[in-house]
């Protein structure tokens, strides 16, 4: 199916979704039964667009779901997405020291595209084959509002490939970052790192538009120096320069109504390479717009429109061996949209949360490479996948709700003379049960799902040729005739929000989940020593367990939380180890807060296990324990200070799937002010 094809099934997908708000639009005229309000939501509910694409306060959530914010990322002084992420459960990075780029990893499935990242609505698609993760991009932390993380292809109406999960960041406005008693506000960040001499300065402007939204511009500047390891060497090339900004607007131009129109950009440099070393400049633009429309009380409406323009283009010249001067070039830019509407309406007994909506996406890969073979490895070409789906939760009674949701993909890739092409329907099913209904209880819930998703090949995976360059010389092969990986996924789990157990005003949240992955088609890279040749291949089955945990509890003056997963990977035609599992992990949260919540302080404790089951010859890490302590002061309502010390115990290690050693023990010392109007 080509782009013709493609483009008239995500019209298919806008047409159901149209048909659906004028059936919906005619029955509401119709219905004599007036609009149910929502309930009011407590301060401690984050609100979030997530598994179903409908808003939902977090206790509402169901699955393997978990968020954080701009208030975790300034607590904890996280420089890096990977910090972010990391004391989520069954969620990994896979970074290199002399890359600012980040790679994510849910439970075992990682590179081109199995965990779909998405900020702003718009996908992050960049890939560049080498000695790194086959899927990483560029963003700035300090740009983040919230990160929803999505895990298992339980997600399947973000669109094609997810079958690991979805991480979808959404970036600060206006309105959410000024208080409700301000026009304008102005912040500055200032931060240095005394393991690398690394500064920070995170500027914010914001003003309101009286009552049609706001604008808010961000700037971000990192510099840091080569960092030491916790035996006190030097990681090479290490240190690098990040410049980064967002503009962005926030539009309500009538009750209802939502526009945001947002444009990003990252800008690094840095040096990498072995035993080859570039000199390296990336630029990582996000161009989104948004309209929402939230019905104005009418159920049958919930409308979101999405168009997006990624770009992010690599430059690499050369420093060293007898082609030092020359350039290679690594550019691909997305373009897609997505469009979807949720009603609300009953059947008899029965209540509905219906939502249908259709997405399309445009990859287009240009890769040059005139001195070497980086346009062989990373080959040009384009990739076009849509899809379109239908999904209704059904209340069916006070302790029992069913989720039924079907999605139908394609999609066309053609480059170097070859194409291929295919298609998919991906069915989801879940249950959810509150057996109790007494109000100590009645947050609790219990779910299984099933749930399909579908990954089509990467333009890399299909077309990739050449020789590999010395010492290790092989012969790369392409191979079009790839089949699409088919993930089909069971999952149990239990989910609960509870207040005021111990205390007034506390809150405890537990997630809880186990499941089993079965992935057909898994495609991997294969090398065959006889012939001397390495080609991506479909690899019969393979299949991901585990189990994962996560608890909190807040009560105001003192919180914490505690957060687990176990996974095992393996490939079912070798019967060895699958080579992307993360190791096992628990991470523990403890913190206070004081003098009348002015001050808070606390200590973060990642204990990580060794990973050793792995594929022969693949490499192991070792078991560690990471210490973090965080502190913050609020001198009054314009400075805050903040001290955090990172891997406190200066342990020397390597996490499983990073690529160098992690920085050893650093202190970081963050000044914040803010003037607001």
């Amino acid at each position: 199916m080509h782009l013709r094809g493609l483009s008239r099934l995500f019209l298919c997908g806008v047409a159901v979704a149209a048909l659906n708000i004028s059936v919906a639009a005619q029955e509401a005229s119709e219905s004599e039964e007036p609009a149910t309000a929502s309930e009011e939501e407590t301060e401690l509910d984050l609100i979030t667009v997530t598994v179903n694409k409908v808003k939902q306060a977090i206790s509402e959530v169901i699955g393997g779901v978990s968020i954080a914010t701009n208030r975790d990322v300034a607590r904890s002084a996280d420089n890096k997405v990977s910090d972010v992420l990391a004391p989520m459960p069954g969620v990994a990075t896979s970074e290199n020291a002399d890359d600012p780029a980040t790679a994510i990893n849910i439970r075992g499935l990682q590179d081109f595209g199995r965990v779909a990242v998405i900020i702003d609505g718009a996908r992050q698609n960049f890939q560049r084959s080498g000695h790194n993760a086959n899927g990483m991009f560029y963003f700035e932390p300090e740009m983040m509002r919230q990160v929803t993380v999505i895990r298992g292809p339980i997600a399947n109406v973000y669109g094609s490939g997810a079958i690991g999960g979805v991480v979808a960041f959404e970036t600060i406005d206006a309105l959410s970052f000024l208080a409700t008693d301000e026009n304008a506000a102005l912040q500055e960040r200032l931060r240095y790192n005394t393991n690398g001499d690394g500064f920070l300065t995170s500027t914010i402007a914001a003003a309101r538009l009286a009552d049609y939204g706001g604008v808010l511009g961000n700037i971000v500047y990192r510099n840091s120096d080569d960092y030491k390891d916790g035996n006190g060497d030097t990681v090479s090339n290490s240190g690098q320069e990040i410049v980064a900004g967002l503009v962005k607007g926030t539009f309500t131009p009538d009750d209802g109504h939502l526009i945001n129109i947002s444009y990003m950009e990252n800008n690094d440099s840095f040096v990498n390479g072995s035993p080859t070393i570039y000199d390296n400049t990336v630029k990582a633009k996000t161009l989104a717009t948004k309209y929402e429309w939230d019905g104005s009380g009418n159920p049958w409406f919930d409308l979101t429109f999405d168009a997006y323009w990624t770009s992010t283009e690599q430059d690499q010249e050369r420093v060293n061996g007898i082609f030092a001067g020359t350039s290679r070039n690594f550019l691909i830019d997305t373009y897609g949209t997505d469009v979807f509407n949720t009603s609300r309406f009953a059947t008899g007994l029965i209540r509905h949360t219906f939502t249908t909506g259709g997405d399309i996406f445009l990859d287009k890969v240009h890769v040059t490479d005139p001195a070497g073979t980086a346009d062989l490895f990373t080959p040009s070409g384009e990739r076009t996948v849509g899809g379109a789906f239908m999904q209704d939760q059904m209340e069916l009674a006070a302790w029992l709700d069913l989720v039924v949701a079907g999605r139908f993909d394609a999609y066309s890739l053609e480059g170097g003379g070859a194409n291929s092409s295919g298609s998919h329907f991906s069915p989801k099913a879940t249950v959810i049960l509150q057996p109790f209904q007494t109000p100590e209880l009645s947050g609790l819930n219990f779910y299984g799902t099933y749930a399909e998703g579908y990954r089509a090949p990467a333009i890399t995976e299909t077309l990739i040729t050449g020789i590999h360059p010395p010492p290790a010389i092989f012969t790369f092969l392409p191979n079009p005739d790839l089949k699409p990986e088919t993930a089909h996924n069971i999952e149990g789990g239990v989910t609960g929000q509870f207040a005021n157990l111990l205390t007034d005003g506390d809150s405890l949240s537990v997630r809880a989940s186990i499941y089993h992955n079965k992935v057909h088609d898994y495609i991997g890279g294969v090398y065959n020593p006889i012939l001397g040749v390495y080609q991506y291949q479909n690899i019969s089955e393979a299949t991901l367990k585990g189990i994962e945990a996560e608890v909190n509890y807040d009560a105001g003056w003192i919180f914490g939380g505690v957060a687990g997963s176990i996974i095992r990977g393996d490939n079912d035609t070798t019967g060895e180890p699958l080579e992307t599992v993360p190791a096992d992990k628990i991470v523990t949260t403890l913190g206070v807060r004081f003098l009348d919540q002015r001050a808070t302080a606390g200590v973060q404790w990642f204990a990580v296990a060794a990973q050793d089951r792995v594929p022969e010859g693949a490499p192991t890490s070792d078991a560690y324990n990471l210490v973090n302590l965080f502190s913050s002061y609020v001198l009054n309502e314009n400075f805050t200070l903040g001290f955090n010390v990172h891997n406190l115990l200066d342990e020397n290690y390597e996490a499983y799937l990073d690529s160098s050693n992690s920085p050893g023990r650093s202190f970081l010392f963050t000044l914040t002010s803010r003037l607001g109007d």
